[in-house]
């Protein structure tokens, strides 16, 4: 006999209160769900008209010309905790994200369901909780679903964190295909190539670790978990590997079949496993032709070492000792490194490129463009900048600028704006994020020109405004000395967040030499968090020529790491025109 009515419906002031206790009560439900893997499911109840009103697939599925017929239906792909936070997306509108791995599992069944706007947050969420450590996981997850502009991201992050990336345990964890891009790139913040290849050699000893325990225990039936994180395995002590579903019909609405090999860590775990069959490094006339569907194996990463930049001292003392090379490869290597013109070749596949990998542009001895601070809105002249009794910087070091005691009021809420009003940005301490350009060009303002740049920070800062170039005078003015007196500039600053909401502006107009840097500030200090992606905003409204140019990607300035020209590329226009970012921390 069924419980008598409680009127519980008075309790509930909202909708999704009401969605709530459905969910939690499973009262008038009308289908359930079979989710995990044996011994660890189980039974939760739903409702087919709430489900259906969120998601196509499961319209589909109840309401289509083929409806499902399994009761329960299982749900062999999803992670038990991700498909209740599905749910409780569905009843309530609520999205309860607590960690990356569960980011990725709710990800990965908001594609299934066809839940757009979830499927945006898990992205949101993964984008702000990304560090050095879960990098090369998240390209693999970025990678496996067509997340390009995530994948780049995480590329940026391996590229400026290189060697917190290679010394995290978790590295050795990763695809081995992960590890042959990560040894690809040409952006790499390392010292020699000697870090490369001793996180080879780690990762080396921890595949035959692997492959050993594998062996040991050949009773385990499925999919190893071996490579999958520690969240992981412990949620998981189950193979991962129960039958698929076995309804004709659950092909045929759900768009993708629900089984568990196709779920993000068994899909991940399959290529990790094709990685693991060969890791040995065979010398390359025992080795076969390499085919299109040869599988990956740790020489193809050996292969991207540039050994040709380390020294013979380097090499003789590393590489050439490790069993990762044959004692033939290790003296034609070195036959390389003494001679530019050694008639011995290299061994086959090995890197014949001599050039060191790119490093952050910092202000270091590299740096070779000389910085003039001017402060707004009364510019001086370039002379007037340094002291008469101190000689004009050299043109192959930076400026430098004492650091006042830090102003602890300055940091707000996480995602707070600074008042202005409560400190004036002249009372901050300026630091100054420096593009160095590459190539000089000059760009015509006929009318209106707008630049932008988008740029992500490895720290978390409070930016304070931006740099800009004035003017070239033009062949008139300087014919008859009317620039002598500069010009009155008349220019738009902005800065927005990734989805484009506006954070802080300025307007500004003075009177401006030609040929300066202005520091333009914004009208209130903005905190900046890291791993976050943001786009700063100029438009120039006065005609004339701007000397415009191409600047630095990846700057680092007093141990922040700036990266620029994230994402899109049509986010980034006229990029050269930004200078500097103006910052304190």
């Amino acid at each position: 006999m069924a419980a008598a009515p409680t009127d519980w419906q008075l309790e509930c002031i909202e909708l999704k209160q009401r969605g709530a206790y459905l969910l939690q009560t499973g009262q008038w439900s009308d289908c359930t769900f079979l989710v995990g893997s044996e011994p660890n499911q189980v039974v939760i109840a739903g409702h087919k008209l709430i489900l259906a009103m969120a998601s196509p697939v499961f319209e589909a599925m109840f309401y289509g010309g083929m409806p499902e017929r399994n009761d329960p239906i299982p749900i062999l792909d999803v992670q038990i905790d991700a498909f209740k936070a599905l749910l409780e997306y569905i009843y309530t509108g609520n999205i309860n994200l607590s960690s990356f791995d569960k980011a990725c599992e709710l990800c990965y069944g908001a594609k299934k369901y066809m839940l757009p706007h979830l499927v945006k947050e898990c992205t949101r969420y993964l984008w702000s909780d990304l560090y050095p450590k879960n990098a090369c996981r998240a390209y693999e997850f970025a990678r496996l679903f067509d997340e390009n502009v995530l994948m780049e991201k995480c590329l940026q992050i391996i590229s400026t964190n290189t060697k917190d990336v290679l010394n995290d345990s978790s590295f050795e964890e990763v695809e081995l295909n992960t590890v042959i891009t990560v040894f690809s790139l040409d952006h790499l913040n390392i010292d020699s190539e000697m870090d490369l290849f001793n996180a080879a050699v780690r990762y080396s000893k921890a595949m035959e670790k692997r492959n050993a325990e594998r062996s040991s225990s050949p009773s385990t039936e499925g999919p190893s978990t071996e490579g999958t994180s520690t969240d992981q395995r412990e949620s998981e002590t189950a193979p991962k590997s129960p039958p698929p579903s076995t309804s004709k019909d659950n092909t045929q609405v759900v768009n993708i079949e629900s089984s568990a090999e196709n779920s993000p860590a068994a899909a991940m775990e399959a290529c990790r496993s094709c990685d693991n069959i060969d890791h040995s490094v065979q010398p390359p006339e025992s080795k076969k032709p390499k085919t299109s569907e040869s599988k990956p194996t740790l020489r193809s990463a050996i292969e991207k070492v540039r050994f040709l930049t380390l020294s013979a001292q380097q090499f003789a003392e590393g590489p050439a000792r490790s069993s990762l090379l044959t004692e033939s490869e290790a003296f034609t290597v070195l036959m390389n490194i003494l001679s530019n013109n050694s008639d011995v070749p290299m061994p086959t596949g090995f890197s014949t490129c001599r050039s060191p990998r790119k490093q952050l542009i910092g202000c270091g001895p590299s740096c070779n463009m000389t910085t003039f601070v001017v402060d707004t809105p009364s510019p001086v002249a370039v002379e007037q900048v340094w002291d008469n009794n101190r000689p004009a910087p050299s043109t192959n070091t930076c400026p430098s600028y004492p650091r006042p005691t830090r102003h602890e009021s300055l940091w707000p809420v996480l995602g707070m704006v600074v008042d202005h009003t409560e400190r004036h940005n002249s009372d901050l301490h300026k630091i100054y994020c420096q593009r160095a350009v590459v190539q000089q060009t000059d760009c015509l303002n006929t009318s209106v020109l707008d630049c932008s740049v988008t740029f992500m920070v490895d720290k978390n800062i409070c930016l304070l405004g931006v740099q800009v170039p004035t003017q070239a005078p033009s062949e008139e003015s300087a014919v008859t000395g009317s620039g002598a007196g500069g010009y009155s500039e008349l220019l738009y600053a902005h800065l927005l967040d990734a989805d484009g909401a506006r954070l802080t502006y300025t307007h500004y107009t003075s009177r401006v030499p030609y040929r300066h840097l202005l520091d333009i500030m914004f009208n209130r200090p903005v905190y900046i968090q890291r791993n976050k992606v943001y786009k700063v905003g100029i438009v120039f409204n006065k005609v004339g020529w701007y000397p415009m140019g191409t600047c630095a990607q990846q700057v680092a300035a007093e141990s922040v790491f700036f990266n620029f020209g994230i994402g899109q590329s049509s986010d980034s226009v006229r990029d050269g025109l930004i200078r500097s970012i103006i910052f304190t921390y």
